[in-house]
């Protein structure tokens, strides 16, 4: 069983809680897992995400794989523009039943998409 500790990428907008492992036989070139994020409200609309979404991505390595719960449509959509696809689970969320579960691959072209 692997254990984990959450991280947090913090910024004056909001925060992206995360995972990142690097030494797992299914993932050579690590795997960083979204685990929660947040917005402040009068910051919403604003692309502030999206800034730090491509931020906190550019930090790890190339061919890293990203395991992400999406509740938010339109989130989905970004997500989605970077290449990341639809899975029936992730690694340690599973299949929840109120989200949709995506990977990805981190790699300069996803990270220029958004």
């Amino acid at each position: 069983m692997i254990t984990f500790e959450s991280k947090s990428y913090e910024t004056l907008f909001g925060s992206i809680d995360y995972c990142y492992f690097t030494k797992l036989d299914d993932y050579p070139n690590g795997l960083l897992v979204f685990m929660g994020s947040f917005i402040e409200m009068k910051y919403r609309g604003e692309g502030h995400y999206k800034e730090m979404v491509r931020t906190l991505l550019a930090s790890f390595p190339e061919n890293t794989v990203v395991h992400i719960p999406i509740e938010n449509k339109n989130i989905l959509k970004m997500y989605l523009r970077m290449n990341f696809k639809i899975v029936d689970k992730i690694e340690f969320w599973g299949s929840p039943v109120n989200c949709k579960v995506m990977t990805g691959i981190i790699n300069s072209d996803n990270i220029n998409n958004l």
